[in-house]
This record gives structure tokens, sequence and C-alpha cells, in this order.
């Protein structure tokens, strides 16, 4: 019977997968925060059109789960993002690059959100004095 040596892989190849891994995240998260800036959206007309809180609650609770979504891609996915910060000092800097710019847009859109919240809150807030 032979001894079978098992040897970590390449780093390079470890590399690709872990950026492979970490892109396909951030993508998926993307997509996601897309979701949510677009409900928050349409919070905000929803409460400049004076519609009922049980309608704004719907979009509330339908960004809440794609909140819990992000968290849980998150979770699954920190690992990853634990060894890619171990080991980032020895990859690409392409890679490096790339993905740094992919989460650029994900904290783009994370921006947005906020920036939309915000006023999203004060419509409200003027639409609740309003009604005083």
């Amino acid at each position: 019977m032979a001894l079978v040596l098992s040897t970590p892989p390449e780093p390079q190849r470890a590399e690709q997968d872990l950026f492979k891994r970490l892109t396909g995240l951030y993508e998926e998260q993307r997509q996601i925060y897309s979701q949510v800036l677009d409900l928050s959206q349409q919070q905000g007309d929803l409460v400049r059109n004076g519609h009922s809180l049980t309608e704004i609650r719907q979009l509330l609770q339908k960004k809440n789960v794609c909140l819990e979504i992000i968290k849980r891609l998150e979770l699954t996915e920190r690992k990853t993002k634990s060894e890619w910060e171990q080991g980032k000092h020895q990859w690409s800097a392409e890679s490096q690059a790339n993905l740094n710019s992919t989460l650029q847009r994900v904290s783009s859109l994370i921006e947005d959100i906020l920036l939309c919240e915000e006023k999203n809150d004060l419509e409200f807030i003027q639409q609740m004095r309003t009604m005083q």
C-alpha cells in the first residue's frame, strides 16, 4: 500500500478559490441590497402619498427578510472572509483590487439605502406633524 501524501493547494489556487467565493458573496449581497434600496424607495412613495401604516409595515417586513438573508450569507462565509484577511498580504494585487471594487459597489448601495432611509424618516416625521 502506497502512502498518499496530502499537500496543501498551491497559493494561487487558494487565492482563486477564496476570490471566487467572496466575489460571489458580495455579488449576491449587492443584488439583495438593490432590492432593499428599491423597497426603501417604494416606502418613501407610500409615505409621501399618505398610504396606511399597514402597507408601510409590509414593506418593512420585506426589507427585514432581505437583511436576514444578508446576515445568513455573512455567517456562512465568515471563515472565507477570515482566510482572505489572514492571507491577503500574499494575494495578487489584481485580486485585491477586484475584490475591493466589488466591495465598493456593495458599500455604495448601502450608502444609497441609508440616504433613502433618512429621507423616508424625515418625510414620515413631516407627515405625522401635519396629521396632528
